[in-house]
């Protein structure tokens, strides 16, 4: 799953309630093979302050004209439209409204089948994700965040189709699915030919699956596993249930969109769910705290409350379940996850121009960077007071902030409470600053001491170090030592002859190692493509890969020219245009340095095309390189059980 989800975890909320009471009573009628999507209903609140003057209702362009109404003030409404596509109706009061006026509207309108950001719908499937697209009538507060609401939402769909929707309860009549939340939410609703598994544990699960290679049973049980472990870090929960649902990989494709977190849920597409992955599943599941049940309450810090908090969250997931890849997930990424995620994917950034400090985050970089840098700054500051207190620290922003959420300078205030001593040191040069530290070291034996020495290149850092000692006769010592200055003379006691010494073998500090930096530099023009996609500037992103195309890789060690060609087909497959990205994944081929990490990946995306194209051929051999590829990475990227998948519905769409 790995370069299946482009722009993964885009939908982890860091809303706070703005307005009161939000309450729904709608009702949904979609016929997908009409593409009609037709919303109804009513909701109801009570004014904030910010409302005094004027309320913001947004909703989705649709297909025909938006009847909304108004009682309880007299107003005057006018519109405008976000960057979205989104339109706003603003509502002019012609008095100041005292706050907790009580305010009613009414709606209909038909949203119809246009695609949008987590909108989308098809004759047999639907996604209207309520953090991208306001396919209901959203509330905004007066700095334009969007309040969550309680309430019912029905919805009638034909008879082979199931709507779903996660963190409710639901009652079913007939074709008609009501969904009913006693929680504050941001609505997100599926729908497609589902089926559904329950496991019962210390919550219900329940799988949503639309294919017969995902496993509802196993996912449930070890995303239950997972959920119980996290709640024994980060403190209780307070969810109905929790719900996996899975859309199709095209609907991926199509809209960038690789994976989302929901409150009681994740969504994700087939192929992320053909396989249970830790770090995946470890970050969208940490969400549940960290983006659902304790929100950032202004935007200082605000990705890190979020996104480096639920990739943390990750880790520690992968250290207790997956022990064995916790280094990689570090240094150069966890198995069939996002490969940039780790210390490699930050350095890259860095040398392609991008960052930002991590209190700042903004845009894209919420994800780019605070699940790079950020979480292994948040593990460093955990080993640092220890994972006991600043767990503790966790547990108690859980229960103090869950209501009104937690700032920025209020987290480390409460990781400095625990600790029991001040931490500006740490939080200055990790979350202020921007980079990462950079050393030299070298070491002379004199009989039974070790002298180390350890100078720092750019920015001087307060660094506590593990110096891994080798022996002659193969025996280690592992030591603890601690840098401040830019040039550090350490004295280390040894028993023996030394033969190497290694300073922070196993990546527990973010820093510029030597044998990650070099590949760092040579991918940055992959990253600064990367970064034009994120930001949807697909055609950009394009002309850039080109001209560096045109440029020529004379000393291509680390398949830059591969990676570039690949994205390439990416870009194509998303702007629909099968005939060039299939032409760009074989020129990826015909390279001759390739990316074993992408490798798997280019096979398995022709073969996805050939197989739409009804070529079958061509499928049967890309499929084939598909797997000998990823058995070549230990299977790393689960491309057997793909396969299998893409060659199941082949065979099934041919009768």
């Amino acid at each position: 799953m790995r370069r299946l989800i482009v722009f993964l975890y885009l939908l982890a909320p860091a809303l706070l309630s703005a307005q009161r009471n939000l309450d729904y009573q709608l009702q949904v009628k979609a016929d997908l093979v009409k593409k009609s999507f037709f919303v109804q209903g009513g909701f109801s609140f009570k004014t904030d302050t910010a409302a005094a003057d004027s309320v913001d209702v947004v909703i989705s362009q649709g297909a025909g004209p938006v009847r909304l109404q108004l009682q309880g003030a007299a107003a005057v409404m006018d519109t405008s439209r976000k960057a979205s596509g989104d339109i706003i109706y603003r509502w002019h009061f012609r008095s100041p409204l005292p706050a907790g006026t009580a305010l009613h509207f009414t709606c209909a309108y038909e949203r119809g089948g246009a695609p949008a950001f987590q909108y989308y719908l098809d004759s047999t499937f639907c996604m209207a994700g309520g953090y991208g697209a306001a396919w209901y009538p959203q509330v905004t507060d007066g700095a334009g965040n969007h309040t969550r609401g309680t309430g019912t939402i029905a919805v009638t769909t034909s008879v082979n189709l199931m709507p779903v929707m996660a963190a409710s309860k639901v009652t079913v009549t007939g074709h008609t699915y009501t969904f009913h939340y006693a929680q504050p939410d941001i609505f997100s609703l599926y729908i497609g030919n589902y089926t559904r598994q329950e496991y019962k544990g210390q919550w219900s699960f329940y799988t949503y699956s639309l294919s017969k290679g995902v496993d509802g049973n196993d996912l449930s049980r070890k995303s239950a596993a997972v959920l119980d472990y996290l709640s024994s870090q980060f403190g209780p929960l307070d969810i109905p249930n929790f719900s996996i649902i899975e859309y199709p990989d095209y609907v991926a494709e199509i809209t960038g969109i690789g994976g989302a977190s929901i409150l009681g849920g994740v969504a994700m597409p087939t192929g992320a769910l053909r396989e249970f992955n830790y770090a995946l599943f470890g970050h969208e599941i940490g969400h549940q705290w960290w983006g659902n049940k304790v929100l950032s309450a202004g935007s200082k810090g605000e990705a890190m409350l979020s996104e480096g908090l639920a990739q943390y969250g990750s880790l520690q997931v992968v250290s207790h379940f997956d022990s064995a890849h916790a280094m990689a997930y570090r240094r150069t990424g966890y198995p069939g996850y996002i490969s940039d995620q780790c210390g490699l994917g930050y350095l890259k950034n860095v040398a392609a121009g991008n960052d930002e400090a991590l209190v700042s985050l903004s845009g894209n970089n919420g994800h780019t960077i605070g699940d790079s840098k950020g979480f292994l700054a948040l593990e460093l500051l955990s080993n640092t007071v220890g994972k006991a207190v600043f767990h503790k620290a966790l547990r108690t922003i859980g229960d103090k902030y869950n209501r009104t959420g937690v700032t920025w300078d209020g987290f480390q205030m409460e990781v400095e409470k625990a600790h029991g001593s001040s931490l500006q040191w740490f939080y200055r040069q990790w979350f202020e600053q921007l980079g990462a530290p950079s050393w030299q070291s070298s070491w002379q034996q004199q009989q039974n001491k070790l002298q180390l020495s350890i100078t720092q290149k750019d920015s001087i850092y307060h660094l506590p170090l593990e110096v891994l000692i080798t022996y002659s006769n193969g025996t280690t010592s592992l030591q603890q030592v601690t840098i401040r200055d830019r040039s550090n003379q350490l004295q280390l006691p040894v028993n023996g002859e030394v033969k190497e010494v290694q300073v922070d073998p196993y990546f527990k500090v973010l820093h510029w190692d030597e044998a990650l930096t070099p590949e760092a530099l040579a991918q940055a023009k992959v990253v600064r493509v990367m970064n034009l996609r994120r930001q949807q500037k697909n055609d950009e992103a394009m002309r850039l890969a080109q001209s560096y195309i045109k440029e020529g890789f004379p000393d291509d060690q680390y398949g830059v020219e591969f990676t570039l060609f690949y994205h390439m087909g990416r870009i194509a497959a998303m702007q629909n245009k099968p005939a060039e990205a299939l032409a760009y994944y074989e020129r990826a081929l015909q390279c001759v340095s390739r990316a074993p990490d992408l490798l798997a990946y280019t096979y398995y995306r022709i073969a996805t095309l050939a197989a739409q194209g009804n070529d079958n051929a061509l499928m049967q051999w890309a499929a084939a390189n598909a797997v000998k590829a990823d058995a070549a990475r230990n299977k790393s990227d689960g491309m057997e059980a793909k396969v299998a998948g893409l060659l199941s519905s082949a065979v099934a769409k041919t009768k």
